[in-house]
């Protein structure tokens, strides 16, 4: 892919709307996929709104202090993208987060990422309305490949080659690589791979043996098959094993005793794994793999190049969505932050098929990354 200069922008799809005159009392008005509420000029006010919390739909315009404005407001929907509503007032989104930071802080940070029931400031003019979403298509069965827009592809494997150890993919061009492990807790899986069909997202999925063949696991790779122009199997080990110092394991810790692993070891929980993964999904795992928690060896790399797998893929962006909120885990929205701003070309971003806050994320992740000009891939796509 060609290198393509990268705009941050933020992350939920445009709404559009119409209001009243300013001589009328402040109304807010609907069309699809959002509101848009003319604030008051100062003689028709008698004090400020309070700002409702984010997670709150407003009742009512806030003001970022007590000084009177006149202007229009727009309230924030999920799916929309900073960019897409500076657009659509005829603004920019630097625009936007220089007039709104002092409501919402974070602006100033992390301009690309804002949440649903924000009030934004979009026009110093009152009755403002914005431009017309531009009309859907109609309807049409789905290509075979990806269409143009997307530009993402999978299954292009490298060729085995020497042994190399990948954290990002360098000369990658304007691409990042989604990829998701399959070693442990399987839900939302289906649900997460069934809206990377739906959005076109090409990833790269690491499994392990044991997983793919519970019941969920075969769903998904179920759909790793009917997907191939999106999604490659990768290899995750058997038991999702610590091959360097031995333990872990999962969901049974039992298979994982007994210290380091003997090059012997290591290449049946390879070879074990990519049998089962070659049965569901049609595709030849090699020679991509990835090691349980991170954990490598130059034994380990050694034992599964003999197996065949002399690419081994670690990562330069780590979700933590294995961890839950309880337990002092990641949003969604902090998991969107750190990935759209932290990606750059050649990125390999680590999610989990059973994360807990993956899917929400993603819902914001994907427009994100794509708002900044980047395609959302496999490894194949980035090393080819």
């Amino acid at each position: 892919m060609r290198a393509q200069g990268a705009v941050f922008v933020g992350l939920l799809v445009l709404s559009a709307c119409s209001a009243p005159a300013a001589t009328t009392p402040a109304a807010s008005a609907s069309i699809p996929g959002g509101t848009f509420t003319p604030m008051p000029s100062a003689t028709d006010r008698e004090s400020p709104s309070v700002a409702p919390s984010p997670s709150e739909e407003p009742t009512a315009t806030p003001l970022p202090s007590a000084t009177p404005i006149t202007g229009t407001t727009y309230t924030v929907q999920r799916g929309d993208s900073l960019s897409a509503i500076a657009r659509a007032y005829s603004t920019t989104a630097a625009q936007l987060a220089d007039w709104n930071r002092d409501r919402y802080p974070s602006l100033a940070t992390a301009p690309n990422v804002i949440e649903p029931g924000w009030v934004l400031l979009v026009s110093t003019q009152p009755g403002v309305t914005p431009r017309p979403a531009p009309t859907a298509a109609p309807t049409t069965p789905r290509p075979t490949q990806p269409p143009s827009g997307s530009r993402c592809s999978a299954g292009n494997r490298a060729a085995a080659g020497g042994v190399q150890t990948y954290r990002m993919i360098p000369n990658a061009g304007p691409g990042v690589a989604l990829t998701f492990d399959m070693g442990g807790r399987m839900d939302p899986a289906v649900d997460i791979m069934n809206f990377l069909v739906a959005n076109e997202v090409c990833a790269t999925i690491f499994a392990t043996g044991v997983m793919s063949q519970t019941p969920k696991g075969q769903q998904v790779m179920g759909i790793i098959r009917a997907h191939p122009e999106l999604f490659e199997i990768a290899n995750h080990t058997m038991y999702h094993c610590d091959l360097a110092r031995g333990g872990g394991g999962s969901p049974s810790t039992q298979p994982c005793s007994g210290g380091p692993f003997s090059a012997d070891r290591i290449r049946k929980e390879m070879i074990d794994a990519e049998a089962i993964l070659r049965a569901g999904t049609g595709q030849n795992p090699q020679p991509y793999w990835r090691p349980p928690y991170g954990s490598l060896s130059d034994a380990v790399i050694n034992a599964v190049a003999s197996a065949g797998y002399t690419k081994t893929f670690l990562w330069d962006i780590d979700t933590v969505d294995w961890k839950p909120i309880a337990d002092g885990g990641p949003t969604a929205e902090q998991i969107a932050s750190k990935v759209i701003t932290s990606s750059v070309n050649g990125s390999n971003v680590l999610f989990h098929l059973g994360g807990y806050e993956t899917l929400d994320a993603l819902r914001l992740i994907v427009p994100g990354l794509r708002d900044r000009g980047f395609t959302l891939t496999s490894l194949s796509d980035l090393l080819n």
